[in-house]
């Protein structure tokens, strides 16, 4: 099945907002991360979820050529996640939690990617 722009935004954004709701239940979200519970894991929790937020808006809200920036700099920061995912798991991190986390930002740079080609690939 080939995935189109819009499918590739609607997929990436329902993944990224589904982790930017760390951002109201952050010790939920920080369990799912492995974190100590506690202010700290807390804060860094919403500083992810606010990435996330503003990345998935600046998607949808954006327009060719924006748009293409947009997709970049998620694959971008969703490549630099796997690589964050695999430096924890490397330092300790419980392999079931950097499984999940590797798995997701491998599966949003996917989407990226996707989405990426597709843009380029249609008229602007």
């Amino acid at each position: 099945m080939r995935l189109d722009r819009k499918r590739a935004r609607l997929a990436l954004g329902a993944l990224r907002l589904g982790v930017a709701g760390g951002f109201v239940a952050p010790r939920i979200a920080a369990r799912a991360f492995a974190l100590e519970p506690g202010p700290q894991s807390a804060y860094l929790v919403r500083l992810f979820a606010a990435r996330n937020v503003a990345m998935t808006t600046g998607l949808w809200a954006s327009a060719p050529p924006a748009r293409r920036l947009w997709w970049q700099a998620g694959v971008l920061c969703d490549a630099l996640d796997v690589g964050a995912a695999l430096l924890a798991l490397r330092e300790g991190k419980p392999p079931a939690s950097a499984a999940l986390d590797a798995g997701a930002a491998l599966t949003a740079t996917a989407l990226g990617v996707a989405g990426l080609l597709a843009e380029g690939g249609q008229a602007r």
